[in-house]
């Protein structure tokens, strides 16, 4: 896995809106701005194990990991000066067993990539201050993963030092875990300074 966040992952930016579920996406309207803390490589994704599950995720059911998924982009919405970039995560065959459920933890960890394989860019993200609780993915399933974007164009340059990236890099676990990579098609620049341009990744059910 690539180099731990430190402090900069706080950022200077505060406070940091959160993404409008899919219905209310389809609506059209965005969702109000909630506190959302920097994201803390230092906790563990809770695990079920010995037929107990922590925060109401079904016992006996493996945690899902990077390798069950494929990232597919989907699209994506602006409003006041922030992206929302929309990904599916498709079950698929993976380094997991594949052809049983596992159940999706959140938060997830994600930065932003300069090339597929390549480096970060910029700050890891922020997660959503209360994240829904675990749920099961099935075989063939997909949960949904929306990154909260402020437009680099928000920032002066020189405090921005804006860099091409090809996608986003999404880590299921905090430790050994090579990340499943989620292209854009080449089409973004992000701020590649510390604490600007600090993106939010949500996870949640598909279609909640």
């Amino acid at each position: 896995m690539p180099t731990e966040p430190t402090g900069a992952s706080a950022g200077a930016e505060g406070r940091a809106g959160g993404p409008p579920r899919r219905a209310r996406r389809r609506a059209g309207v965005l969702a109000a701005a909630v506190a959302v803390p920097a994201l803390t490589m230092g906790v563990s994704v809770p695990v079920a194990a010995d037929g107990a599950a922590e925060g109401g995720a079904p016992a006996g059911i493996r945690a899902c990991e990077s390798g069950d998924y494929k990232l597919i982009y989907e699209g994506r919405e602006a409003a006041a000066g922030t992206m929302y970039i929309r990904f599916a995560m498709a079950r698929i065959m993976g380094d997991g067993p594949g052809e049983e459920p596992c159940v999706q933890y959140t938060p997830v960890a994600m930065h932003w990539i300069d090339t597929f394989e390549g480096e970060r860019v910029g700050d890891w993200a922020r997660y959503d201050d209360d994240p829904p609780e675990p749920f099961v993915v099935e075989p063939g399933g997909v949960a949904d993963l929306t990154v909260r974007q402020p437009n680099p164009l928000n920032y002066p340059e020189e405090d921005c030092e804006p860099q091409p990236v090809a996608g986003i890099q999404v880590y299921l676990r905090f430790e050994d875990d090579e990340g499943v990579y989620g292209p854009t098609g080449g089409q973004d620049v992000m701020c590649s300074l510390p604490g600007k341009g600090v993106p939010t990744v949500f996870v949640e059910p598909s279609g909640a």
